[in-house]
C-alpha cells in the first residue's frame, strides 16, 4: 500500500505562467502541476510515448523549459538584490575618488 499525502505550494510569476501554459483541456493549474511533476519524475508514462513534429523528446523539452524558467527567476532575484549594493559601491568609489583628488 503506497502512502498518499496532499502537497501544496505557491507558484507565481514566470513559473505560474509556465504551468498555466502546460495545462491540458479541462485541467486545473493544480492538476497540471501534479501531472508535470509526475512526468518529470518518471512516475507517469503519459508523455513518454508522445512526440510533436520536430520534437522527438517532449520530456526533455519540458525539463529544459522548467530549468530555463527557474534560472530566469533566480537571475532576476539576484539582480534585484544586487542592484542596490552595486549603487552603494559606485557612490563609495565616487567619494573615494574625490578624497584622493
Amino acid at each position: 500500500m503506497s502512502q498518499s499525502q496532499v502537497v501544496s505550494f505557491r507558484a507565481s510569476g514566470h513559473f505560474l505562467n509556465w504551468i498555466e501554459a502546460q495545462r491540458l483541456e479541462g485541467e486545473s493549474v493544480s492538476q497540471a502541476a501534479q501531472r508535470i511533476l509526475k512526468e518529470l519524475s518518471g512516475t507517469s508514462t503519459a508523455l513518454s510515448t508522445m512526440s510533436t513534429p520536430g520534437d522527438t523528446n517532449v520530456m526533455s523539452t519540458l525539463s529544459t523549459d522548467l530549468s530555463t524558467t527557474m534560472v530566469e527567476t533566480v537571475d532576476k532575484a539576484v539582480a534585484d538584490r544586487l542592484d542596490p549594493v552595486m549603487e552603494r559601491m559606485a557612490a563609495i568609489e565616487e567619494r573615494l575618488g574625490k578624497l584622493s583628488a
